[in-house]
């Protein structure tokens, strides 16, 4: 009699842990799958001052081969334009989204971007589009608070890290098309208001 009650409690106990942990369905799957954590090799960090991070950067975008991704707010630093214009000639793809009415004032970095062949966006989605991001051949993200700016390279405290990971560069660069979709395709460089003499 013992053993029986015994036997019973323990199949009771196995169909309560069966119920409570039912076999994972394919939402579970993905959900665990995505909460995963990512794994990165940090390849370099930069912190202004002083200065260099941009000569930094600089050599990871000359050695791209097959595509580069950029969002930034704002994008002044010219030895930064003239590096996607190189990579575009050599047949990179390159992609720049920039802050719409901040790009609306780029009257210097814009037409060397045009003119080297890179495809150049704006974005007015949102109150400020303030990523400072780059995607190197689906592999190695930039990331960090530096924006392309003078400012950021000469004068402000800023920081910049180099990581390769491509399930994390996935990661951004589905955000990259997300917001590549919602802006509009600049094609010609913003004019200079001049101001009238009185």
């Amino acid at each position: 009699m013992k053993k029986h009650i015994l036997f019973l409690l323990s199949a009771l106990f196995l169909v309560q842990s069966v119920w409570a942990n039912p076999e994972p369905t394919k939402n579970t799957r993905e959900t665990a799958k995505a909460d995963a954590p990512i794994t990165a090799e940090v390849l370099a960090v930069f912190f202004t001052p002083p200065t260099g991070a941009a000569r930094g950067l600089i050599r990871y975008l000359d050695g791209a081969k097959k595509s580069i991704q950029v969002m930034t707010y704002s994008f002044t630093y010219l030895e930064i334009a003239d590096a996607l214009a190189r990579a575009a000639k050599r047949g990179v793809e390159v992609q720049v989204i920039q802050d719409g009415p901040t790009a609306a004032n780029n009257f210097d970095v814009i037409p060397v971007l045009l003119k080297g062949g890179v495809s150049v966006r704006g974005n007015k989605a949102h109150r400020i589009f303030h990523h400072k991001v780059m995607i190197i051949d689906g592999e190695i993200v930039v990331t960090g608070s530096y924006n392309f700016t003078n400012s950021a390279e000469k004068s402000n405290a800023e920081n910049m890290i180099v990581l390769r990971s491509t399930p994390l560069a996935q990661q951004y660069y589905k955000n990259f098309i997300s917001h590549w979709e919602r802006s509009y395709p600049i094609t010609t460089p913003p004019e200079r208001k001049t101001v009238k003499p009185n």
